[in-house]
């Protein structure tokens, strides 16, 4: 696992040279403004933006734009709609099996679906979340993506325009956008022109969803069908990916772990006869849990990933050339031993016990950034979907544990984590016993 040493130092990939920065540059890095150093540029980069389709990215900042000011600022509207639809989606698509006993099943394939549909309750509204469509555009989006970037990723940048031509990953991924505009394209264009002709707008043009505000704040040619529907994919890529892999790995950690479990079942049930939408940030031994959960399995082994856009000097005498790819090595810090006691160890309830030192502080939260827990990013430039993605995370553990029960396989431990480049992915084939609850007792 890559390692970090108190001065930058480079490693060679095969897309470029990769600068690692120590972790004291942490606050300085991540306050560069994206005129010195580009987050998204290196984002579109890392993900093989002209061979995934996302190089659109570069040309707007809307999908930054709606989830900073409409999602995360509307969460509490949202809830009851997500909770809703994660308890239809459970119904609809966990085996019937396993309300008659223990059933084996594929856990990846299951949540992905359930993570998708909950997910497109916020991001495209009730007119198209059970759309099959559009959930098979946005789930095998997501999956070819991270196929073309892996296989691209193992030749060199003057090989890939070739290499993109054999890939049928590659193919795909660019005909799911176009069948996000066939799909959503005559509603994003009726509700435009609804806009523009100051016409009432009708019940489903009100609803509060990213589909509609990503139309409401769109600007000159970001007023586009097809670049909105582009950004809904886009939208969709990045809450499916990270939700999905923290429910499998928490899922997999509980399992292994099944001594957390009543801790965590007395705290939902401290909450349950007075449920509402402020019961998500009462949950911190559930938020610990998630937290100590993603220590160990990062998305990513790196942080702070930037291009710089012009030469800049460090504070520590650093100079970092205009172009240059620079990060600094998250997983490493956040596992130092001169940082954290004992990081080999799994201990699911570390931050709530930090956080009883400063119990009206929100710092040790799930979705809280630090110099050293670097999940999110940190400062300003952390990622504005982070309270999105931890309340769906923390609705669907709610869900999944007060209603089922998970053990392995017999004779198994914990899947196994797979590595591909610096990203870090939970077993998607391995398999899982489950069952139904005898007294289902989830609170919403």
């Amino acid at each position: 696992m890559l390692q970090y040493t108190e001065k930058a130092f480079q490693f060679l990939r095969s897309d470029g040279n990769v600068l690692i920065l120590p972790p004291p540059t942490v606050p300085e890095l991540s306050s560069l403004p994206p005129e010195i150093a580009d987050g998204t540029k290196a984002l579109e980069h890392d993900l093989m933006g002209p061979y995934t389709g996302l190089d659109f990215i570069l040309k707007s900042r809307l999908h930054h734009r709606v989830v900073q000011r409409k999602l995360s600022p509307n969460l509490g509207k949202l809830i009851p709609q997500l909770e809703d639809e994660l308890g239809r989606a459970v119904k609809d698509l966990f085996p019937k099996e396993a309300d008659d006993g223990w059933t084996t099943v594929q856990l990846y394939p299951l949540l992905l679906a359930v993570t998708a549909r909950t997910s497109a309750r916020a991001f495209v509204g009730i007119s198209f979340c059970r759309d099959q469509r559009w959930l098979d555009a946005a789930i095998n989006f997501v999956e070819d993506l991270f196929r073309t970037v892996v296989i691209l990723r193992a030749f060199p940048n003057w090989l890939h325009p070739v290499v993109s031509c054999f890939i049928p990953s590659c193919w795909r991924g660019k005909g799911y956008l176009r069948q996000a505009h066939q799909i959503l394209g005559s509603y994003i264009q009726e509700r435009l022109d609804a806009l523009s002709e100051g016409k009432e707008l009708k019940e489903t043009f009100l609803e509060p969803n990213a589909l509609n505000w990503l139309v409401d704040i769109a600007e000159g040619s970001e007023r586009n069908s097809q670049r909105l529907a582009h950004t809904e994919i886009a939208l969709s890529f990045a809450g499916i990916h990270t939700m999905l892999l923290r429910q499998l790995h928490v899922i997999y950690d509980l399992t292994a772990h099944p001594e957390y479990m009543n801790d965590l079942h007395t705290e939902i049930s401290s909450l349950t006869p007075s449920w509402n939408k402020a019961s998500y940030a009462q949950l911190r031994r559930l938020d610990s849990f998630m937290r100590e959960s993603q220590r160990l399995a990062p998305p990513s082994v790196l942080g702070l990933r930037r291009i710089m856009q012009k030469p800049y000097t460090l504070k520590d005498g650093t100079h970092l050339l205009k172009g240059a790819y620079v990060c600094v090595a998250a997983y490493a810090i956040e596992n130092d031993p001169k940082i954290l006691p004992e990081p080999e160890k799994f201990d699911g309830l570390r931050s709530y016990k930090d956080g009883q030192l400063d119990p009206d502080s929100n710092i040790h939260a799930f979705a809280s950034t630090e110099t050293t827990v670097l999940g999110f990013g940190y400062g300003k430039t952390a990622c504005p979907g982070r309270f999105f993605a931890s309340l769906v995370i923390k609705m669907s553990i709610v869900k999944l544990i007060s209603e089922y029960e998970f053990e392995f396989m017999p004779g198994n431990d914990r899947p196994k984590n797979w590595f591909a480049h610096e990203f870090i992915f939970a077993s998607p084939w391995d398999k899982i016993r489950m069952r139904r609850r005898e007294k289902p007792k989830c609170p919403f």
